[in-house]
């Protein structure tokens, strides 16, 4: 029961923080380019709103870790594709991500110009969506 709201939720969340990482990267580069004098406070918020949702993501995304009936820490468990992918490549991938967003956008702040700012945003916003898009598991997402 447990497990499956949590299953859920993190599925659902998924979207949401793939939408608004989405979102991200295209004003970042859409401010970049147009290359405005000041950084807009709803875009940032924008961008810290995405990292939080992405913790939310992560934290529950470790609770389905020691929950979850798919991932078994045994022996042979690196010699299994699907286990490993679900136990190892997943999360560790996922934290990757999680922690490009927060540098990217401790990065943005340091920068003295908008334009700055939003190139470092979109770097490490592009990289950590990259990463994402990459590390989900479409299979079980899409059935």
């Amino acid at each position: 029961m447990m497990y499956n709201i949590i299953q859920n939720a993190h599925s659902g969340f998924m979207w949401l923080a793939v939408a608004m990482l989405a979102l991200s990267v295209v004003f970042s580069l859409l401010k970049m380019m147009k290359n405005e004098k000041t950084i807009s406070v709803p875009l940032f918020k924008l961008y810290n709103y995405t990292k939080q949702l992405l913790y939310i993501q992560f934290v529950l995304g470790v609770i389905l870790l020691f929950i979850s009936p798919l991932v078994h820490y045994t022996s042979g468990f690196m010699k299994n594709e699907a286990l490993r992918f679900q136990g190892l490549e997943h999360p560790l991938m996922m934290l990757i991500a999680i922690a490009l967003v927060a540098i990217g956008l401790f990065k943005s702040k340091t920068k003295a110009t908008s334009g700055q700012k939003n190139k470092m945003v979109f770097i490490f916003y592009s990289i950590a969506l990259l990463v994402i898009l990459l590390m989900v598991p479409w299979t079980a997402v899409l059935s």
